[in-house]
């Protein structure tokens, strides 16, 4: 496994993400938000460094 730390914008997510478009103000968004901000972020999010998608952790 290699761990690197990148700026977000070569993130890309997936197409194929079946998951919901949130944004601040919806309620999942904000449960989301409360509960990385009490427990921090523990799922690293997997990239594709060839195409630059996400491919999980969205």
């Amino acid at each position: 496994m290699n761990i690197q730390t990148i700026s977000l914008d070569k993130l890309n997510p997936a197409t194929y993400n079946p998951r919901d478009d949130l944004q601040p103000g919806d309620p999942e968004y904000e449960k989301l938000r409360c509960s990385i901000e009490t427990f921090g972020y523990v799922e690293p999010i997997v990239w594709n460094e060839r195409t630059g998608n996400m491919v999980g952790g969205h």
